[in-house]
C-alpha cells in the first residue's frame, strides 16, 4: 500500500507541475507577456506545485494540531481549484489561438482580450464552486421495499455520504449536517462511508457532534475508502463512540428489516466481495438494505437477495467537467435511483468535498428515501 501511495503521490506531483507550466505558457502566449514577464510567470508556475505539495503534506500529517496550517491548507486547496479552472480555460484558449494561427490571424489585441476573458471565466467558476459547496439540498426518492411490514409504509430514511470530515471540513461542517438531518427528522439514517477524509484530526469533536443525532435517531454506517487513508481504528472508534451502528461486513435488524454494511477494500475488492457477502450469511426471510460505499457489485448484491443498496463515493464528479469521467467509470449507477433487476439502488452525490473544497454544477445533498410496501 505504501508503494502504491508513493507512486500515486509522485505521479500526481509530476502532473501538477506539467499542468501548472502548460497553463502559464499558454497564457504568456495569449497575453504576449514578453521574455522577462514570461520568465516570472513560469517561475511562479514552478513554485506553486512545490508550495502545494508541502502544504498538503503538512496538513495531512500535523495540520490538525496547528490552526495556521489548517488555514494555509484550506487556502492552498482553494488556489488549487483556481489552478484547475485556469488550466481548463487555458486549454480552450490554446485551441482558439491554434485555430487563429492556422488562418493567419495573429492579432495581439484579440488574443489578449481572449486571454483576459478566459482568466475571468476561470476565476468565476472557482468562486461559484467554492460558494456552491456551502449549500446542502434535499433530494427525494420513493423506494418500494417488498416484504416489509405495514409500519414501513411511509417510513423515511436520510442517506448521507462522503462527509469527509477532517482538515477542510470539521466540527462546524459536521454540526451543520447533523442539524440539517435533525430538521428533517427521518425515522433512521444511513451513512454510506467516507465519514472521515483521511488525515488525522480531533475525532472527539466529531463524536460529540454526531451524538446529538444518535440521541434522537438511529444511524447505520459502513466505512468508505477514505477511512483507510488515516488512523482507521481511531476513526471507527470515534463513530462507534457516537453510538452509530457500525457495520463492517456485518448486519443488524431494524424493525423487521435487515440492514447490512460491507467494508470498502482498497485491495483485491473485486476478487473477494462475492465471498464476503456470502460469508455474512444474510437472512433471506426479511427485506435487506445494504450499505456499500461505491456503487458497484450490483450483481453480487442482487444474487444474495438485497432489496435496496445505498452508495456514495462518486460525488457525482464533484465539479465540472469531472462528472463526465465519473459517469464513464460507473455508468448509470454513478448517481440517482436506478434498478438492477429486482434490486433498487440509490447513489448519492454526497454532502462533503475532497481535494478542492468546491462543487460546481453539483450541489451537496442529503437524500430522503420514503419507503412504500406492497
Amino acid at each position: 500500500m505504501d508503494l502504491i501511495r508513493t507512486l500515486f503521490i509522485s505521479s500526481a506531483t509530476i502532473t501538477t507541475f506539467a499542468i501548472s507550466l502548460l497553463t502559464a505558457k499558454i497564457y504568456s502566449v495569449g497575453l504576449n507577456t514578453g521574455s522577462h514577464n514570461t520568465r516570472i510567470l513560469m517561475i511562479l508556475a514552478f513554485v506553486f506545485p512545490i508550495f502545494f505539495v508541502i502544504s498538503m503534506g503538512l496538513g495531512r500529517t500535523i495540520g490538525y494540531k496547528f490552526p495556521l496550517i489548517e488555514s494555509i491548507s484550506y487556502t492552498t486547496s482553494s488556489i488549487s481549484g483556481l489552478a484547475f479552472y485556469l488550466f481548463i480555460s487555458s486549454v480552450f484558449l490554446g485551441i482558439i489561438i491554434f485555430v487563429l494561427n492556422i488562418f493567419g490571424i495573429n492579432d495581439l489585441e484579440i488574443m489578449a482580450k481572449l486571454s483576459y476573458f478566459f482568466i475571468c471565466l476561470g476565476v468565476l467558476m472557482t468562486i461559484a464552486g467554492l460558494v456552491q459547496a456551502k449549500f446542502i439540498k434535499m433530494t427525494n426518492y420513493e423506494v418500494i421495499l417488498n416484504g416489509a411490514g405495514a409500519s414501513w409504509n411511509g417510513k423515511t430514511a436520510v442517506l448521507v455520504s462522503d462527509t469527509h470530515l477532517g482538515l477542510i471540513n470539521h466540527q462546524i461542517f459536521s454540526d451543520k449536517v447533523v442539524k440539517k438531518i435533525l430538521e428533517i427528522h427521518p425515522d433512521f439514517v444511513l451513512h454510506a462511508g467516507d465519514f472521515y477524509d483521511g488525515p488525522d484530526n480531533d475525532s472527539s469533536l466529531i463524536t460529540k457532534s454526531w451524538e446529538k443525532l444518535t440521541a434522537q435517531i438511529p444511524v447505520f454506517y459502513a466505512p468508505g475508502n477514505h477511512e483507510e487513508y488515516g488512523p482507521y481504528d481511531k476513526f471507527i472508534n470515534s463513530v462507534k463512540d457516537a453510538k452509530v451502528t457500525t457495520l463492517e461486513d456485518s448486519s443488524t435488524i431494524y424493525e423487521g428489516v435487515q440492514i447490512a454494511g460491507i467494508t470498502y477494500r482498497n485491495k483485491n475488492q473485486n476478487e473477494i466481495v462475492g465471498k464476503v457477502l456470502e460469508m455474512m450469511n444474510l437472512r433471506t426471510d426479511m427485506p435487506t438494505i445494504l450499505i456499500n460505499h461505491p456503487p458497484t457489485f450490483q450483481k453480487e448484491a442482487n444474487s444474495i437477495g438485497v432489496d435496496l443498496m445505498v452508495s456514495g463515493h462518486t460525488h457525482k464528479g464533484q465539479f465540472w467537467p469531472i462528472n463526465f469521467l465519473v459517469r464513464a467509470i460507473y455508468g448509470k449507477y454513478y448517481y440517482g435511483l436506478k434498478n438492477y433487476e429486482s434490486m433498487s439502488t440509490v447513489t448519492t452525490s454526497g454532502v462533503g468535498t475532497t481535494g478542492p473544497a468546491m462543487r460546481l454544477f453539483n450541489t451537496p445533498e442529503l437524500v430522503l428515501i420514503t419507503f412504500k410496501t406492497n
